[in-house]
């Protein structure tokens, strides 16, 4: 298993999908948006991946970090699997990549198991 990391932000990958955490709540500015796509391009070498993101610590996210992961965020990525813990949070992420024209599939789960799961499925039409 593959793995990096900083003081707020872990990645690995596992089974060939990549994974991430927030290793506390945190309130993402630009900085550690930035911070966090680099870790990322970083651990995939420049190469597309499927993710599986755990957002459960992530509180707030500062509109200048929103306007930089718009922008950089779907970079090296097949699909991305997003684990949330409300259904405040849930609501809120759907709706920000509502407005948004994604390149990639992104789903939103409350379980890393269905997460994996959609990934994995995503990664077998892929191949």
């Amino acid at each position: 298993m593959i793995m990096i990391e900083n003081d707020n932000y872990k990645l690995w990958i596992d089974n060939g999908l990549l994974f991430s955490v927030f290793k506390k709540p945190t309130n993402m500015t630009l900085e550690d948006a930035k911070s966090a796509i680099e870790l990322r391009h970083s651990i995939s070498n420049n190469q597309r991946q499927y993710w599986c993101m755990d957002l459960r610590n992530l509180k707030d996210t500062s509109d200048e970090a929103k306007k930089y992961i718009d922008e950089n965020g779907e970079e090296f990525l097949h699909a991305c699997a997003m684990i949330v813990n409300s259904h405040l949070m849930k609501f809120m992420v759907k709706g920000f990549n509502r407005m948004k024209n994604r390149k990639i599939p992104i789903e939103i789960f409350s379980s890393e198991t269905d997460a994996v799961n959609w990934l994995n499925k995503m990664k077998e039409r892929k191949d």
